[in-house]
């Protein structure tokens, strides 16, 4: 396949992504950057111009030992990379996968995720004084909707005087939030009725200074601005405040089967994950508690 083939190819592929997959903004474009980047390691190879195992491995060679990726993103770059060569395959552009018979060792080193401790979360809420980071801290852990999510609400998609909320999630698939919090459900509201004196229903519902819809990018600067503020490191991602209201709804004794539907995991595998967070939340808790040790003092 040449390099004009390979580009063609490559431009095909994204759009049939867009069109029959239904794949979320943010992955569509860590595809076309993942395409992009294979793009140019196979410029700078001119003698190397097939599609096969050799240039696979000496791609990953590449983004091991040269690029020093993380294990994550490394893993991200060959499951694109398998994709678009099992499309190839399909739309007879080649005529043998690369990754026939390749063995790639591709695992991930197993991390638990990191929920924000509520003291640190108590701390940002009592020291924001912007209206707008205010509300979506609180929404983020009220309701465990991801930044893309929460950022592309309109105010036609919340319902009941706040207390439902229609989410667009991954691959357009929608589901519905609820807020509970009455302190947080009396903000949405007052916030929805200022918004709807000026504002048509199809407005976002988080906007920014100059009156237009609030980025992922501005909202996670604003997030990185108040952890510095406030000394936390590393800074306070938006995802963490998913892991966050997850882990907080687990340590209260909310069925998992909820907290899936809640967050919008196609599969509860995914969820269980917080089951072994609360685990250790419970272990550090009866590490500080330690009856035994508190009785054993009483007779020394």
């Amino acid at each position: 396949m040449r390099t004009d083939e390979r580009d063609t190819a490559q431009s095909d592929y994204l759009a049939f992504c867009k069109e029959s997959r239904s794949l979320s903004h943010n992955t569509l474009l860590a595809y076309e950057q993942d395409l992009t980047c294979l793009a140019r390691y196979c410029r700078s190879k001119p003698d190397q111009t097939e599609f096969n195992q050799d240039i696979v491995l000496s791609y990953l060679r590449y983004l091991r030992e040269r690029k020093n990726l993380q294990p994550a993103t490394l893993r991200r770059r060959m499951l694109t990379l398998r994709a678009f060569a099992a499309w190839l395959l399909k739309t007879d552009r080649i005529e043998l996968s690369p990754f026939a018979g390749l063995d790639l060792e591709l695992k991930l080193p197993r991390r638990l995720p990191r929920p924000v401790d509520r003291s640190v979360v108590r701390g940002m809420l009592t020291e924001q004084r912007d209206s707008v980071t205010s509300l979506a801290i609180k929404l983020m852990i009220a309701t465990g909707i991801r930044v893309g999510e929460l950022t592309n609400i309109r105010i036609s998609d919340i319902h009941d005087e706040g207390r439902k909320i229609r989410i667009r999630g991954k691959g357009n698939r929608e589901r519905t939030v609820y807020v509970g919090n009455s302190a947080l459900l009396g903000e949405l509201r007052a916030c929805l009725v200022s918004r709807k004196a000026v504002t048509s229903s199809a407005e976002f519902l988080l906007m920014n200074t100059r009156g237009t819809r609030l980025t992922e990018q501005a909202l996670r600067g604003r997030l990185r601005n108040l952890s510095s503020k406030l000394g936390i490191h590393p800074h306070i991602t938006p995802h963490r405040f998913r892991h966050s209201a997850a882990t907080y709804l687990i340590e209260e004794g909310v069925d998992i089967r909820f907290v899936q539907r809640l967050l919008g995991h196609s599969s509860i595998a995914t969820t269980e994950i917080y089951t072994r967070v609360s685990d250790t939340s419970l272990m550090t808790a009866i590490e500080i508690a330690d009856p035994l040790g508190k009785l054993q003092s009483e007779f020394t």
